[in-house]
């Protein structure tokens, strides 16, 4: 997990309560390196959400909002509770698997349509 993360999902949200959130995500994807360790990175996100030309005044606004806060928290701890303790974990009927790769996951797939 980086540093930042809890912050980064804060900025998907934000984006997305503008209707942008996978273009924010994917942004976010792509550029983890300048964002990562960045002590505050709240001036990155907001030239990313100028990039995807979202009304920055409510980016911020929704960033820093106790919504946006309390559904990363909430959407992090059911997580912990599911079992996720890595990026990606993988379920299959509701069980949680570890392909070692990518015909180990195509066999699991196959063995549980069976």
């Amino acid at each position: 997990q980086h540093a930042n993360s809890n912050n980064a999902a804060r900025a998907a949200e934000a984006a997305g309560k503008q209707k942008k959130f996978w273009e924010m995500h994917a942004l976010l994807f792509d550029r983890q390196d300048a964002w990562a360790e960045e002590g505050n990175p709240q001036e990155l996100f907001v030239s990313y959400a100028k990039e995807l030309e979202l009304n920055t005044e409510q980016f911020i606004a929704d960033y820093n909002s106790n919504e946006v806060k309390t559904k990363v928290s909430t959407d992090y701890n059911s997580g912990i509770r599911s079992g996720v303790n890595s990026t990606p974990t993988f379920f299959l009927n509701g069980e949680k698997i570890r392909p070692r790769n990518l015909d180990d996951f195509k066999q699991l797939i196959i063995s549980s349509s069976n």
